[in-house]
C-alpha cells in the first residue's frame, strides 16, 4: 500500500490563471473616477499612466496575492462578524466610493489588511493614507462616525538598520501578536474641514479627468521630493514619468508641495489609546 504525493502544476497554474482573470477584471481601464485614484498620498500619475499604460505594468504574482489577501480578509470580517451592509457604491460629483461596511448609515468602517509588522499610528504615511480614504467616504456620504480597522498579518517587529543587502529587523519578546487594532474617528458635519476635503477631492477629480482626456501627464503633480527616491524607482512607470520630456507643470508643482490639511496644526486630535465606546 502506497500514499503517492506529487506536485500539482496543472491546478497551480489554473488557480493562478483565474486569480489573475479576477484581478484584471478590477483594473481600470475607463474614466470613471474612485475614491482610490484621488487620494493625495496615492501617485495620481501612476494612476493615470495604469490607466493610459496597462500593458506596462502587467499582473504580478505578488499583485495577485496582495489582492487575494484583501478581498478575503474583507469577505471574512464582514461576513463572520455579520456586520453592515458590504461595499455600498455610493457617487457624488462624479466620484465613485465603495466603503467596506456601513453600519445603518450612521457607522462607515474601512477595513485594512496589511503585512507589516510595525503597527501604525498616525506618524505612519500608510496610516494617513487608510486615514484620508475614511475621511472622503465620511465627507461624501455626510456620515460624521467612522472606524479604520487593521488587520495585522504577522507579529510586531521593529526595524534596526539599513545596509545594500536590504533592512534589518527583529521581532521582540513582547511584540504585539498577528491581529486586529481599530480606531475610531469622528468629523463632526459642521466642521470646516468637511469643505475643505470636498473641494480637494473634487479638484483632484478635475485635474485627473482633465489629463486622462488630454492625454496629458503633465498637468499632474508628482510625488513630492521628498517621497521620490522611496517610493519612485519602483514603479513600473518610472522612465516614462521621469523622462525629460515627460514635464510638469508649474501648477502640478505647486500641488505637490501643498501642506497637507492632515499635518495643519489642531486639525487632528490623535489618541493612541483603546477608546471604551465608538458611540
Amino acid at each position: 500500500m502506497t500514499i503517492t504525493i506529487r506536485r500539482n502544476k496543472e491546478f497551480t497554474d489554473l488557480l493562478d490563471a483565474n486569480l489573475k482573470l479576477r484581478y484584471e477584471g478590477r483594473r481600470r481601464i475607463d474614466e470613471k473616477v474612485h475614491v482610490s485614484d484621488i487620494i493625495p498620498t496615492t501617485c495620481i500619475r501612476k494612476q493615470f499612466y495604469s490607466r493610459r499604460y496597462p500593458e506596462m505594468d502587467p499582473i504580478s504574482s505578488d499583485s495577485v496575492h496582495h489582492f487575494v489577501r484583501g478581498e478575503a480578509s474583507e469577505f471574512v470580517i464582514t461576513n463572520l462578524a455579520n456586520i453592515g451592509i458590504a461595499q455600498p457604491e455610493i457617487e457624488i460629483d462624479g466620484i465613485i466610493a465603495h466603503p467596506d461596511v456601513m453600519l445603518s448609515d450612521e457607522v462607515i468602517v474601512e477595513l485594512k489588511d496589511t503585512l507589516s509588522g510595525k503597527r501604525l499610528d498616525i506618524t505612519d504615511e500608510r496610516f494617513r493614507s487608510y486615514l484620508r480614504q475614511l475621511l472622503y467616504y465620511l465627507v461624501i456620504t455626510g456620515i460624521e462616525k467612522g472606524i479604520l480597522s487593521i488587520r495585522y498579518n504577522s507579529k510586531e517587529f521593529r526595524w534596526i538598520r539599513s545596509d545594500s543587502e536590504g533592512d534589518y529587523y527583529f521581532k521582540p519578546r513582547n511584540g504585539k501578536e498577528p491581529g486586529i487594532e481599530s480606531w475610531s474617528v469622528y468629523i463632526p458635519k459642521g466642521d470646516i474641514s468637511r469643505e475643505i476635503l470636498k473641494n480637494e477631492m473634487v479638484r483632484r477629480k478635475n485635474l485627473f479627468l482633465k489629463a486622462l482626456r488630454q492625454n496629458d501627464a503633465s498637468i499632474l503633480p508628482k510625488l513630492a521630493e521628498s517621497k521620490r527616491s522611496s517610493k519612485c524607482p519602483w514603479c513600473k512607470f518610472y522612465n516614462k514619468c521621469m523622462d525629460k520630456y515627460n514635464e510638469e507643470t508649474d501648477e502640478a508643482k505647486e500641488m505637490a508641495n501643498e501642506i497637507d490639511l492632515l499635518d495643519i496644526s489642531g486639525v487632528l486630535d490623535f489618541r493612541p489609546i483603546e477608546p471604551s465606546t465608538y458611540s
